[in-house]
């Protein structure tokens, strides 16, 4: 790694290159509006699509936010059986996504505070399984990579829990803040404000760790 690198950059390039990795924005509209029309009809395998069309999305997000695959595919049946029971909730004219998301968000909050015990004895972190490893070809490259990443989710798991989820899921997962505000019913600028203090944090959280390595 070289040591020149600045923080800033290396955090904006880490968190970018993680949202680059994840899925597409699952598509809107009619056919998902006639999925859900169905699904509150009883139609079971009209449900069973819409589990098809954003399961590996809800997984993406709750990997990101809890770190483990494990952890996540508790969290993504929770989500899709909450789907389940308050489907009749939604309203079919209103986008599907962003729902899922608040329900992940919540059902990762309640993992979290249920293993938070566990990682304060054990509180060693790696980066999320979900993000991907360098691919050049060059392996000195990789392993710079990988520290780099390495430091980018330590800084990002250390933060507080409303700061790592505004960061989450404004610079990774790539949602709009006025859409980041209503996932964690929150206002734009609290999520701004979020955003900014966790991006401070992490930068010196990442300048400690290159310092030390120096």
């Amino acid at each position: 790694m070289e040591h020149g690198v600045d923080s800033s950059f290396l955090v904006h390039r880490a968190l970018s290159m993680a949202g680059a990795s994840g899925t597409e924005v699952s598509p809107e509209g009619a056919e998902v509006a006639k999925l859900v029309r169905l699904a509150l009809g009883g139609d079971a395998t009209a449900f069973e699509q819409i589990i098809a069309r954003y399961e590996r999305r809800v997984m993406t997000v709750a990997i990101r936010l809890l770190g483990t695959r494990d952890d996540a595919q508790d969290a993504a049946q929770e989500v899709f059986y909450r789907a389940f029971k308050y489907l009749h909730r939604l309203d079919p004219q209103k986008p599907v996504e962003p729902w899922l998301i608040r329900m992940t968000v919540n059902a990762c909050r309640d993992i979290g505070r249920k293993r938070q015990k566990w990682r304060s004895t054990f509180p060693e972190t790696t980066a999320p399984e979900a993000v991907a490893t360098d691919r050049s070809g060059d392996p000195h490259a990789g392993l710079a990579g990988e520290q780099e990443r390495q430091m980018v989710w330590k800084a990002l798991d250390s933060l507080p829990e409303k700061e790592r989820m505004a960061i989450v899921l404004r610079d990774i997962e790539g949602f709009s803040t006025s859409e980041v505000a209503a996932i964690l019913r929150s206002s734009e600028t609290t999520v701004r404000s979020q955003v900014s203090r966790g991006r401070l944090r992490m930068k010196e959280l990442i300048d400690q760790m290159m310092g030390g390595l120096l």
